[in-house]
């Protein structure tokens, strides 16, 4: 029997290595996006306004981690700059710790969030950079299809691991990561190790592909998708919380829904749009994501929660390969670093204005669910809605071969 995934990405020892390190660090690492935020709103009493500007400082600081640490990439080394990034997390992730714990001054909480958020930027682009230097074009989705799955098992055992744990201690919460990302560290070192593209010594750490018009204008639907789909990571946890009531051990169960739903659908998800080209998947995608932000706003049941919640993640599944895969079609092999560096410099240039836009929306219309996740849906449809419209601009060289030419689970996948 045919899987429905390229066997050339189930065999390749780099991919399968980075699709565990990304279980163990979500499994660590989505508690503390998740309940960090609670825990400034009911035990620290912070406002949802200021819980946004952390969001949107976050945000900023990966600004100039993305350009510089993206050339960093080409310029050092895949590999090197890798395995520098988790001791560098087990650090932030053991202030954050004390902070908590002792329950010392707001900043150690604030900064070392911040720190986080900038650091798994970086770790995020040199994933990217990886996996797209040991895949073909044809066998990239799966590629990236696969570190999801890997992902997305850590992010449904991390948040309702977490929703116990904070029952108990919201200070153990960034334990949790700190072992993972030590765990994490072990496999890259054992396992990747492979002949990379030639590094670019002489290459400026502020290089950015301005010139690439195409490169600009795809990174900015992409960046706009990111804005629009953002409500899910930022603000429906403590709309749950705050505004449905419902205790941390259901939120962190139906976040841990969306992990189960990844493991079990993507591949099948794949298979069903193989047909279809990148950029029309986020399309796709994005409607799917503004049908179910307006259950969110039409149900208090929990049940219909965790049915939209299943949903939700299939327009995830939709998506969210494609956008990953993009980039690596138009960056020349040895600028890889650069090309994914950029898309988060213009990702990270838009996503400010998502957490902030957002809590702000929820702190004016928590009393409104119908107004707030209907508004936030109409976002999703117009920008779906501009992409096929802006097809003739964006179009990249040989989009077919990711989708047509290919049969899930064949060789080539």
């Amino acid at each position: 029997m045919k899987l429905p995934i390229s066997k050339d990405v189930v065999r390749n020892k780099i991919v399968t290595t980075i699709s565990i390190a990304e279980l163990l660090r979500l499994m660590g690492r989505s508690g503390v996006w998740v309940f960090i935020p609670i825990y400034l709103l009911e035990i620290r009493k912070i406002p949802y306004i200021e819980i946004g500007i952390l969001f949107v400082i976050s945000a900023i600081a990966a600004i100039p981690v993305s350009i510089f640490g993206g050339n960093l990439i080409d310029k050092v080394g895949r590999r090197k700059i890798a395995l520098l990034l988790p001791p560098m997390l087990a650090v932030i992730f053991s202030i954050m710790f004390v902070g908590m714990y002792y329950n010392l001054s707001d900043a150690y909480v604030y900064g070392s969030f911040v720190a986080f958020a900038a650091v798994a930027t970086l770790q995020s682009v040199a994933d990217m950079v990886i996996v797209t230097d040991s895949t073909t074009d044809a066998d990239r989705i799966d590629a990236f299809s696969l570190t999801r799955i890997g992902a997305n098992v850590g992010f449904s055992l991390g948040p309702a691991i977490s929703g116990f744990v904070v029952s108990y201690n919201y200070a153990i919460l960034p334990l949790i990561p700190l072992i993972s990302e030590s765990l994490g560290f072990y496999l890259f070192y054992k396992y990747i190790n492979y002949n990379e593209a030639p590094l670019q010594a002489e290459k400026s750490l502020i290089s950015f592909p301005r010139g690439d018009k195409k490169f600009i204008l795809v990174s900015t639907i992409l960046s706009l998708a990111f804005f629009t789909t953002g409500p899910w990571a930022y603000v429906l946890n403590q709309f749950l919380s705050g505004v449905d009531l419902i205790p941390p051990y259901v939120v962190g169960l139906l976040f841990a829904t969306n992990g189960v739903v990844v493991v079990t659908t993507q591949l099948h998800v794949n298979r069903l749009f193989y047909r279809m080209d990148d950029m029309s998947r986020v399309a796709v995608g994005l409607l799917i994501y503004a049908a179910t932000f307006a259950v969110f706003g039409l149900t208090r049941n929990i049940t219909l929660l965790f049915v939209d919640v299943v949903f939700l993640t299939i327009g995830e599944n939709v998506i969210s390969p494609p956008m990953n895969s993009v980039i690596g079609r138009i960056a020349p092999e040895d600028r890889r670093g650069e090309y994914y560096g950029g898309f988060s410099l213009l990702s990270n240039f838009v996503s400010p204005f998502s957490p902030i836009a957002y809590e702000a929306m929820l702190a004016y219309f928590y009393r409104s669910p119908v107004l707030l996740w209907g508004a936030i849906g109409m976002i999703c449809v117009v920008l779906a809605i501009s992409i096929p419209l802006t097809r003739k601009f964006w179009n990249y060289q040989d989009s077919s071969l990711s989708r047509i030419d290919h049969v899930p689970g064949g060789k080539t996948g």
